[in-house]
């Protein structure tokens, strides 16, 4: 539950600083914010996801990301949006845990 909740505050700081002012994120924010959202809707969380979705969707519309982190937040964008992320096809669950593992996110619940 602790976990939940820290990763709910940072999906929310994450949120307002995507609505604030896209243009000072990082692509090593996309992972920092998708990451423990993918591991918290894998787990069965929901709240937290969608709280993240809207701002990872921003960020994927903005046009600011080079291919890879583009394909890695089109999917992981994908799989937040899904009723079961574990769901997802084989491929983008792949690029989803190696994005997070890359990144220094490996994903507990997922895979």
């Amino acid at each position: 539950m602790r976990r939940v909740l820290v990763v709910t505050v940072l999906a929310f700081a994450a949120l307002l600083g995507f609505t604030a002012c896209a243009a000072d994120v990082q692509a090593s924010d996309i992972y920092k914010i998708g990451c423990p959202a993918v591991d918290a809707a894998a787990g069965g969380g929901t709240v937290v996801s969608k709280v993240t979705l809207a701002g990872l969707k921003k960020l994927s519309e903005s046009g600011r990301l080079d291919p890879e982190p583009q394909r890695w937040l089109d999917a992981t964008i994908s799989l937040l949006e899904s009723d079961n992320p574990k769901d997802a096809s084989s491929d983008a669950q792949k690029l989803i845990m190696d994005g997070c593992a890359k990144n220094g996110y490996p994903l507990h619940n997922l895979g």
